[in-house]
């Protein structure tokens, strides 16, 4: 209870450098906050990229109802398969029709159906590599009754190579702020330690251990946290509002992000007190702060 009253009586004393404080944790959780965004919205992009692979199996046309169910029936059992979709010849020509629009019109000029049945091959996340992929591709190929094995392999192969860098990128990206916000918020913090070392040197003179002296200032940095954490959250919403009502779908946003921003709030706030004041507790009583440690 008594950190707890320090802790807002120092808030209250040192209301400038709270506000300083507070400053920089906001803008630090809000482009946390804008990098979580987009990290979500990359991963929602790149699965809804990855749902459109599959292997596309073109039948021979003088396949028989029985012998298409036991070919059916041999892919479903393939490792890695996950389902398997009949598209007879006329649901080929109707869905080319559809993609033709104002021009499936010159469809009408066919005397027959030109388009062969198929299987529509969808396969687990896990089995959407080029090698996966060209391993069951293969498979397929290899089976009677099957004239042709399409599955986009240079496009899975472009993709898969992309995906690599975007997810290296994030992740560097990701280091790069998480780390830069504990340094910027740590040393903010070490000002207003700073401000108060006449305070932290009575104290260690009548004989205040470390976890006394720290106790407040890290209560301190918690509730700055959590605020300016909350704050950036509402503002995040905000914006996501704004921009969701012009672009529909396009921007994805979770409860567990705003979450994640405010317990990542909180956590700095920790962090950089705890950074601070342990910082100025190793130094001689009445000396400067260190610098650059």
């Amino acid at each position: 209870m008594f950190i707890l009253k320090e802790a807002f009586r120092g808030l209250s004393k040192n209301k400038l450098m709270a506000v300083v404080t507070f400053g920089v944790m906001f803008f630090s959780l809000f482009i946390f906050g804008l990098f979580l965004i987009s990290t979500v919205n990359l991963f929602l992009l790149i699965h809804k990229a990855e749902e459109k692979v599959q292997i596309t199996a073109f039948l021979q046309d003088d396949l028989s109802q029985d012998e298409i169910e036991v070919l059916k029936r041999d892919i479903s059992s393939l490792m890695g398969v996950k389902e398997v979709i009949f598209v007879s010849k006329q649901e080929a020509l109707e869905k080319f029709r559809e993609e033709l629009g104002e021009d499936s019109e010159l469809l009408e000029a066919l005397e027959t159906n030109p388009l062969p049945a198929s299987f529509d091959i969808k396969l687990y996340e896990s089995f959407k590599d080029p090698d996966n992929l060209e391993n069951l591709s293969n498979k397929v190929d290899a089976m009677i009754g099957i004239e042709e094995i399409k599955y986009g392999e240079e496009w899975v192969k472009i993709l898969d190579r992309v995906i690599k860098i975007l997810v290296g990128v994030d992740l560097i990206l990701g280091i790069i702020i998480s780390l830069s916000s504990i340094f910027v918020v740590a040393n903010t913090i070490k000002l207003t330690v700073f401000a108060r070392r006449d305070q932290i040197e009575i104290m260690e003179l009548v004989g205040a251990n470390n976890k006394f002296i720290i106790g407040p200032f890290l209560v301190e940095g918690i509730i700055e946290g959590f605020l300016a954490g909350a704050v950036a959250s509402g503002l995040l919403f905000g914006i996501y509002i704004f921009f969701a009502a012009r672009l529909g779908d396009f921007i994805l946003l979770t409860r567990e992000l705003f979450i994640s921003v405010i317990i990542f709030g909180t956590i700095l706030g920790y962090i950089g007190s705890h950074i601070s004041v342990k910082r100025y507790l190793r130094a001689p009583i009445g000396a400067e702060i260190p610098k650059g440690k």
